[in-house]
């Protein structure tokens, strides 16, 4: 018997046993139990998540002939695969399941086909299945021609339609259609049906090797499947990271925390080493700056201790992360991200990809320490300046400095009474003091600082935005919370709580960024509207009989 990949030989035949899409498995049973089913479905979502094979649960669930699966049975939904539908079904020789692919018959004579062929009744069982896979690849009269059939269907008959770009769809087909979304399978959730695999399969696989592989899928079941088939063919049954690298050219989260540890050491000769040694094993210089980038980003969520976006990461390689970033500052994680970011172009089209990688990770190791504004005037109160910033290859040693004769304590505001405290004037004096809290200029005092007074106010909530989720991970580290804490104790005299929450995006601008902006928009606006209104600009279009059509305001020097 030739050989079944495992894609096919563990292709799920149950709606429970599609990973990573319950939301899709519980609809689909509900509506059989609730005897609600549609007659036509559309499944959507990126390659290898099981658009095709829900379909093919859903045909046979439908046609099944045990009595336990049809209405009113035990198993309402759930088909048995021992019938003799089921069995064709499974085997791909149904007759009154027929899978069509909209790539290659997509056009108008092909519908017009099925369109005829619909009338006539199953040859067994109640109901005829038919499933166009890539759907979105008809043509605009094929689509035309399938609308009427869709919006009523004889009543023998289901369609399914599974695409990758639902985008590409009319939305006269999406309308007629129970849509269901497929997700992208959770990188924990590949790596879990991965190790359930080799074990059923005798295969002596490390933890690391079926992450490297399940982070290589992408999301999809069937590339991560096939790529460990291929990892397979390799190795045999053992299947080590150093076979998955020798195999597929990718490695793993330690290798690639080792090249930021010897990076954000400053030794950058090392670091090097590793990248010829990844070059030598065949690993494409591209993939590793991308997995480089990805890497920095774990590394910035260990650093803010922020576990829920770190999902894809074991234990062990958070802890090795933490190891490497224990002395690394949020600042130079972010700006070492963004130089990676701005060489990845360079990377991908320069014909020697890498010398481009290596030059962009010499001047990450020669960024040094990047350290806040406070922490340099603290050091130059205690007398000493530490050396954030010099070059790698150029490193200077630390300046002294002379402590000033008598350098006053710093004044803390405190209102122990009085009017409200005004939000501005906070923030302001909580930057004074700590130089990394400016990512208050961010949040929103969902709290009224009106209501701050108030005895019965205890807690103090603080709001951000989806897009400066960055600035609230910031927030809720438990040092930061609690400094907060002891500078409102500090400032108001009374012991408050801080609590985080994220705004919906529908509210108005009222942190102090966005304030900002909104005032910079209607400054540049009314520059333009001022312009619009000089004479240059009227006797330049009654001389040239044209019309000022676009320009832009300096913002800079409004």
């Amino acid at each position: 018997m030739s050989y079944l990949v495992l894609a096919r030989k563990y292709r799920p035949r149950q709606f429970s046993e599609l990973v990573g899409q319950s939301h899709v498995s519980t609809t689909m049973l509900n509506a059989f139990r609730q005897n609600r089913l549609g007659q036509a479905y559309l499944f959507t979502g990126t390659r290898g998540v099981g658009k095709t094979s829900a379909a093919r649960i859903l045909a046979k669930a439908l046609r099944c002939e045990d009595p336990e699966s049809q209405v009113g049975g035990k198993n309402r939904g759930i088909p048995c695969d021992k019938c003799a539908s089921c069995i064709e079904v499974n085997n791909g020789s149904s007759i009154d399941v027929l899978e069509i692919d909209g790539a290659s018959n997509n056009g108008v004579d092909n519908v017009r086909e099925i369109r005829e062929n619909v009338k006539f009744l199953p040859s067994r069982g109640k109901v005829k299945v038919y499933i166009i896979d890539e759907v979105h690849m008809l043509t605009g009269a094929a689509f035309n021609a399938l609308l009427k059939t869709l919006e009523e269907p004889p009543a023998h008959i289901t369609f399914i339609l599974a695409t990758t770009e639902s985008q590409k769809i009319p939305a006269t087909i999406l309308s007629r259609c129970q849509r269901f979304d497929f997700r992208r399978v959770p990188n924990a959730m590949l790596f879990e049906h991965l190790y359930q695999i080799s074990q059923k399969e005798g295969i002596k696989a490390e933890s690391d090797a079926l992450r490297m592989i399940a982070r290589r899928g992408e999301g999809s079941m069937r590339d991560a499947l096939s790529t460990m088939d291929q990892a397979l063919a390799l190795s045999g049954k053992d299947l080590s990271v150093a076979n998955v690298t020798a195999a597929l050219g990718i490695v793993g989260s330690a290798f690639l925390s080792r090249i930021l540890g010897f990076l954000f050491s400053r030794q950058y000769i090392e670091a090097a080493k590793l990248i010829h040694e990844s070059f030598d094993a065949g690993v494409e210089m591209k993939q590793l700056a991308i997995e480089l980038g990805e890497q920095l980003r774990n590394a910035l969520f260990v650093k803010l201790q922020a576990d829920a976006a770190l999902t894809d990461l074991s234990q062990e390689e958070r802890a090795e992360l933490a190891k490497v970033v224990e002395k690394v500052s949020p600042e130079t994680l972010q700006v070492s991200f963004r130089m990676l970011s701005g060489s990845l172009d360079e990377i991908i089209r320069s014909p020697f990809p890498r010398a481009s990688l290596e030059m962009a990770l010499l001047r990450i190791s020669s960024l040094g320490e990047l350290t806040s504004l406070q922490d340099i005037l603290n050091g130059l109160s205690s007398g000493v300046v530490k050396s954030t910033s010099a070059p790698a290859l150029q490193s200077a040693p630390p300046t002294a400095i002379a402590a000033p004769a008598a350098a006053p304590a710093p004044v803390v505001k405190t209102l122990a009474a009085g009017p409200a405290p005004n939000w501005q004037e906070f923030v302001n004096h909580a930057i004074s003091q700590k130089m990394h809290f400016a990512f208050l200029e961010h949040a929103t005092p969902v709290t009224p600082v009106e209501a701050w007074r108030d005895p019965q106010t205890k807690t103090i909530i603080l709001g951000f935005r989806k897009n400066h989720m960055i600035f609230q991970k910031q927030l809720e580290t438990k040092a930061n919370t609690e400094a907060l804490e002891q500078m409102l104790l500090a400032y108001l005299g009374r012991k408050y709580a801080i609590k985080v929450e994220t705004l919906p995006e529908q509210s108005a601008p009222t942190s102090i960024v966005e304030k900002e902006e909104k005032n910079l928009a209607e400054l540049v606006q009314n520059k333009k509207e001022s312009f619009l209104r000089t004479d240059i600009v009227r006797n330049t279009e009654e001389i040239f009989g044209a019309q000022l059509s676009s320009f832009d305001v300096d913002k800079n020097k409004i």
